[in-house]
């Protein structure tokens, strides 16, 4: 059986996904407002991103995790493991 793509926005997957991305960046102990700055955005687009208002393409995300000094790699394992748990 083939597994259908659902959306993924307030799944609990898309949880586990703003989960990281907020724990990625509260381990720097950077503010919304300093990794906006890093980011070259308004405060208010890391905000709606950790509210899962806005979605990350696949090269926003990479990028979100490199001004992050995060590795992507290890990030998506790290989501993905947190996935097969739910």
């Amino acid at each position: 059986m083939k597994k259908r793509l659902t959306k993924s926005l307030y799944t609990e997957e898309w949880e586990a996904l703003l989960e990281l991305l907020r724990d990625l960046r509260e381990k720097k102990e950077w503010t919304q407002e300093q990794l906006s700055k890093k980011l070259g955005r308004p405060q208010s687009t890391v905000s709606k991103i950790e509210a899962g208002e806005r979605k990350l393409d696949v090269v926003q995300f990479i990028d979100y995790l490199q001004i992050l000094e995060a590795d992507p790699v290890a990030a998506m394992r790290r989501l993905m493991k947190a996935i097969q748990k739910l």
